[in-house]
């Protein structure tokens, strides 16, 4: 079952939610089946969260050990669905669910994400595991929300172990990638990878139809620049990609990134305060 699409039009036009980052090994929010990147928690049992409070730590609080229906919207799959999760603080981990999520709107969630392409032989980004052209950085330690964030991520990092999020679009699966950026590799740039940024390096997405009445999906408000909750279509793009050259390999025209404002609500550290 997901939530109806009058569910929607209550939040007058806001559709916001929990958006998933990390997700612990073996934690709940793992067994429950959230994605990383991708799903956004709408709701806990029958209450919506469509504004940024303390009440996703007090519904998990107040069901630990018990479990709860969570509605949660996948941006891949542009469908809401239904899973059951049991918070825990006897899993092992850290936190009640064993993720880290923030607040924030799920339009265009899937713009912001940096594709991989050429990786040279023996660079820092080969030495990670990187896969040209089928991995897409999404995420890190720390919210990339603009496109030089993530630039001005790697130049901090410089010699130092850095974690990133990564998609494969060929597995379908995020994991971590531990790279180390590198200047005096002895090649170009500190990655030694191509990095594409913009329209033509968005990780595809995967509409799936409604299986019954019960399955809706979000009503989305007016459509703007930043709306991508639809296949866009090609005659709409704009400059395709941008790249860094202190990063990549050479320089193409950039385009601008979505932005939006957010803020951080991580459940690992919020669990700690119990």
């Amino acid at each position: 079952m997901g939530l109806s699409q009058s569910s929607f039009l209550l939040d007058s036009g806001t559709n916001c939610g929990y958006h998933v980052h990390g997700v612990q090994h073996d934690s709940p929010a793992l067994k429950a089946g959230l994605e990383p990147f991708f799903d956004f928690i709408l709701s806990i049992g029958n209450t919506r969260l469509n504004k940024e409070s303390d009440l996703l730590k007090d519904l998990l609080k107040a069901n630990v050990e018990k479990a709860v229906k969570l509605e949660v919207y996948n941006s891949k799959t542009q469908r809401v669905r239904e899973l059951e999760v049991t918070p825990s603080n006897m899993w092992g981990g850290q936190g009640l669910l064993g993720a880290s999520v923030r607040f924030c709107s799920f339009e265009g969630a899937n713009e912001n994400v940096w594709h991989v392409l050429d990786v040279e032989e023996n660079s820092p980004a080969a030495l990670a595991g990187l896969i040209a052209f089928d991995d897409y950085i999404v995420g890190a330690d720390q919210v990339l929300q603009e496109s030089e964030d993530f630039y001005s991520l790697i130049e901090a990092s410089e010699g130092k172990p850095l974690k990133l999020l990564v998609y494969n679009k060929e597995t379908g699966q995020c994991r971590e990638v531990v790279v180390t950026p590198n200047g005096a590799w002895g090649g170009e740039g500190s990655l030694g990878c191509g990095i594409g940024y913009g329209y033509l390096h968005r990780i595809p997405t995967h509409p799936v139809p409604p299986k019954s009445e019960e399955e809706h999906m979000p009503l989305s408000p007016e459509k703007d620049e930043h709306t991508v909750l639809t296949t866009e279509d090609p005659g709409e793009l704009g400059a395709p990609i941008t790249t860094k050259e202190s990063l990549c390999l050479p320089e193409v025209p950039q385009s601008e990134p979505a932005t939006a404002d957010h803020t951080e609500e991580d459940l690992n550290s919020a669990a700690s305060d119990n």
